[in-house]
């Protein structure tokens, strides 16, 4: 293994050592948890660690899987705005009708907010669920991607 990627791999692994890392997860005393930063990886900075998202292109799609098990349509939106897709919902599990012995799934909401790597057509966004996961379908055209011209000035040297 190279050495630049096993140093890449320790810091996250310090990351996940980290009592403020652990804290942030778990401290269910926080008011808003979509302000948490989260950094698992020095490239990108996550706000929310749920839902589990992959982003992958297929044939000119930015493509969505997130993991949402237990929710129908009903407890999920979805926006875009720019090039920014947010997935809010909420969890509702808790049943005031229940004698609880062990209770280990809360009543939460989320946001997941993803920047996108391209501009997508707004009207032809389409998603399903299947089995717990969510896809979002999201067309672009590699043409909608703008170009900055560069230009060199010569400089003359006397």
């Amino acid at each position: 293994m190279e050495v630049d990627k096993l140093k890449k791999w320790l810091n996250v692994a310090q990351q996940f050592q980290s009592d403020k890392f652990w804290n942030q997860i778990f401290d269910e005393n926080s008011k808003n948890s979509s302000d948490k930063q989260f950094s698992l990886n020095p490239l990108t900075t996550v706000k929310e660690l749920f839902p589990k998202c992959d982003l992958y292109e297929v044939e000119q799609v930015l493509v969505v899987e997130a993991e949402i098990p237990g929710l129908t349509k009903e407890d999920l939106h979805l926006s875009v705005q720019q090039q920014l897709l947010t997935i809010t919902g909420e969890f509702k599990s808790l049943n005031q009708n229940r004698q609880y012995f062990l209770k280990e799934r809360t009543n939460r909401q989320f946001k997941k907010e993803l920047t996108l790597p391209y501009p997508i057509q707004i009207n032809n966004v389409k998603s399903e669920m299947r089995q717990g996961v969510l896809y979002i379908f999201m067309p672009f055209h590699q043409d909608d991607i703008e170009n900055i011209p560069i230009a060199f000035k010569q400089i003359v040297s006397e």
